[in-house]
């Protein structure tokens, strides 16, 4: 026996923009990449994070949401050189006369009367809870700093949208990104959101509320070479459909994240003014998207991975 039909579509229109944003899709070390467009596991999170559900709550209602972005304004990519348990900051009396002598400059000319003298640094030992044995300790001091090269974008603005069957948790969603429970950031705790989330809940399906409401995101590509007049979409396939494996549904947030694969696929609204792939319905025939000229991908000099 088969189970219920599946009832009419919701989608919830998540406005991400900001001045800075940043959606990993990958290990990070000591580059922390960015990827060109918001990433399912980036957009159920922040879900999760303004409905207040806590790390080890469960996802399953979240992940199982068919997801979508439009790339209103791709933004720049920039990278920024960024430092952690290195550097000085002013002190007060009390700190500085209790402070441990390797945080301050131990050198002959020191003058701990100084502000400047004291160093900033993360505690010498971390435990990673590997039975309280000191040895198995991280160390980390002054002269050990942790650097990396953070990737973000710039001046970016996307319409991410979730779609489900189910209307109450449709609102619920909507409900918490107009009234987060916590603070909302993109990608890092950083960049915060320039505008509203919320865009729109509406009944409907995905596709019917990008096209719906692309004339502004249409407007501002057709003045923008990069892009020739068109707006990209990505989005999962409905069902039976082909599309592009992609490694960003979220599994749990609970301990090391845990990402799975899902489908995507991709197609555009507009009028191209240039030689670009035909703005259409989503096409089955991923070969021929791979192949397709990209502008949003050249532009970050990002390929599909068949």
């Amino acid at each position: 026996m088969s189970g219920p039909a599946p009832g009419p579509a919701h989608t919830v229109g998540i406005r991400l923009q900001g001045i800075m944003q940043s959606w990993a899709n990958g290990a990070r070390g000591a580059i922390r990449p960015t990827h060109t467009r918001p990433t399912k596991a980036g957009v159920i999170g922040l879900i999760a994070n303004a409905l207040g559900r806590d790390f080890a709550d469960p996802i399953d209602d979240l992940a199982a949401l068919r997801f979508g972005v439009r790339i209103d304004e791709p933004g720049r990519l920039e990278t920024d050189y960024h430092t952690t348990g290195n550097g000085q900051y002013y002190v007060l009396p009390r700190e500085l006369a209790s402070a441990p002598s390797w945080w301050g400059d131990t050198s002959k000319t020191a003058d701990p009367s100084n502000p400047n003298w004291m160093n900033y640094a993360p505690p010498r030992a971390v435990s990673d809870g590997k039975n309280g044995d000191e040895s198995t300790s991280l160390s980390s001091s002054k002269g050990n700093p942790n650097i990396t090269t953070d990737q973000y974008l710039a001046d970016a603005s996307f319409l991410a949208a979730v779609q489900t069957s189910d209307q109450e948790l449709a609102e619920r969603i909507a409900a918490a990104l107009a009234a987060p429970a916590r603070a909302i950031f993109l990608g890092r705790k950083a960049y915060g959101p320039s505008a509203p989330l919320l865009e729109a809940l509406a009944a409907g399906t995905i596709e019917d509320l990008f096209a719906g409401r692309a004339a502004a995101a249409l407007a501002s590509a057709a003045t923008d070479p990069t892009r020739a007049g068109v707006v990209e979409i990505y989005i999962e396939p409905g069902e039976g459909q082909d599309g592009v494996v992609v490694h960003d549904q979220p599994i749990t947030f609970n301990g090391p994240t845990r990402h799975g694969a899902r489908l995507e696929t991709r197609y555009t609204l507009g009028q191209p003014t240039a030689t670009l792939q035909p703005a259409g319905a989503l096409s089955a025939d991923t070969d021929a998207q791979d192949s397709a000229h990209n502008v949003f991908d050249t532009l970050f000099s990002e390929g599909h991975t068949k």
